[in-house]
């Protein structure tokens, strides 16, 4: 048994190391340009009600097709397709975008890449939960999002600094970013390739009970309540936080004046103390429990729509993002620890599916009301600024019943599910 534990620890720590590769690669070319995606339909000249167009669309559209993708990965017992395919997808799809010249034409193809390419988000976090032991979990999470936040912080500030540099049109100054996202991308997705997946010895019949089971996923999650519950509660968080998605690059550029290179100071910033707090995180989430980082995870951005609303100038917003890096740290590890405790493992990637397809549904009708309802107020005050704080405030109070919500969950620590 002294030998076989050792052995077990060698192949496990051998699986991750690609998974850590790819994080920071993969974050790199994320970091790159999502950052500024809505500050770049802004600078097309997108208007409250196309931002609240564009969040939403973009939130629905990148977890339509989860269920889909959880189910099929489960059903061949295979993630690292998934991935790959995923990643080379988003990566390629980069070229493209950076050449349109309306915020129309860039709603369109941001939807497609997240339709196609979402195969690889529930699979992704599926796969961890496969790859490690449930106590581990908080902290090699913390672990991989460490990583991820240093490929994305130095990617974005490097983005700012080009764009700074090379200034003239919105698509001018954004190629470089564009094509690093491009290669970062499919490097990220073929590293993923020496993962060895563990070998499931079900036979899927995919002609005869793979369709009739997609629509079975909500039948096997009515057993899990502690699943349906979250599902319930941070549904309704997510759709009074994302009433304000869409007002914030109209803030940033449009009433604070900002540039570029103030947008990535500002997730710099936020991603520096993600870093910094990231590995704490991880092992409060696995001493203390799920349940407290949630919580106070929270209730933090309920601050978010304050600061935006009432904030003088960037360089207040960059201050500020400091907290919210702490905010970032603690809810990275506590909602993804949460949700593979409450998820069975033979239904793994079909839950995360379904969870994100719910949070996808409810952010796609929150960011567009809170567009709608900015440019309504704008016209009904004659101010835009007056339009966009009244909906901040009510994203404000949502959030605060909705971070209430959270005291009603479980604690799961030490409490996953394995099978039903």
């Amino acid at each position: 048994m002294g030998k076989s534990e050792p052995l077990q620890n060698d192949k496990t720590k051998a699986n991750l190391n690609p998974l850590y590769t790819r994080s920071v690669v993969n974050s790199f070319g994320v970091g790159m340009v999502t950052p500024f995606m809505g500050d770049y339909a802004n600078r097309l000249g997108a208007s409250p009600t196309e931002m609240g167009w564009f969040q939403s669309s973009s939130n629905l559209s990148n977890n339509v097709m989860q269920v889909l993708w959880g189910r099929l990965s489960d059903r061949l017992g295979r993630r690292i397709p998934f991935i790959v395919l995923g990643g080379l997808i988003i990566a390629g799809l980069w070229i493209p975008i950076m050449f349109v010249t309306n915020p129309s034409q860039l709603i369109i193809l941001l939807v497609v890449q997240a339709l196609l390419g979402s195969m690889a988000t529930p699979v992704w976090t599926a796969l961890i939960g496969d790859l490690v032991p449930s106590f581990k979990l908080g902290t090699i999470n913390a672990n991989i999002n460490l990583w991820a936040s240093i490929g994305s912080l130095i990617a974005t500030l490097a983005s700012g600094v080009i764009t700074l540099s090379v200034g003239g049109a919105i698509q001018e100054m954004f190629f470089i970013p564009f094509i690093a996202a491009t290669v970062s991308g499919v490097a990220a997705s073929l590293v993923m390739l020496s993962v060895k997946e563990k070998k499931s010895n079900e036979k899927s019949n995919l002609k005869e009970r793979f369709a009739s089971e997609i629509f079975d996923v909500w039948k096997h999650a009515k057993k899990a309540p502690n699943f349906l519950k979250y599902c319930y509660v941070a549904g309704f968080f997510e759709f009074f936080m994302s009433m304000s998605w869409p007002l914030i690059p109209i803030t940033r550029m449009t009433i604070l004046k900002a540039a570029m290179l103030h947008v990535a100071l500002l997730t710099v910033v936020q991603s520096i103390v993600t870093i910094m707090f990231q590995t704490w995180a991880g092992r409060l989430a696995d001493t203390i429990g799920r349940k407290p980082l949630l919580v106070l995870f929270r209730f933090g951005l309920v601050s978010v729509p304050i600061a935006y609303a009432f904030a003088p100038n960037i360089e207040t917003l960059i201050v500020i993002s400091a907290f919210w890096g702490i905010l970032m740290a603690l809810g990275q590890v506590a909602v993804t620890a949460y949700l593979l405790d409450i998820s069975p493992e033979t239904h793994r990637g079909s839950f995360i599916a379904l969870f994100n397809l719910m949070m996808g549904v409810t952010s796609f009708f929150g960011s567009l009301l809170g567009g709608y309802l900015s440019d309504y107020m704008q016209y009904l005050f004659g101010s835009i600024v007056i339009g966009v704080q009244i909906v901040y405030m009510i994203s404000t109070v949502g959030r605060i019943v909705g971070a209430g919500l959270h005291l009603k969950l479980e604690e799961t620590l030490n409490q996953r599910v394995v099978n039903f």
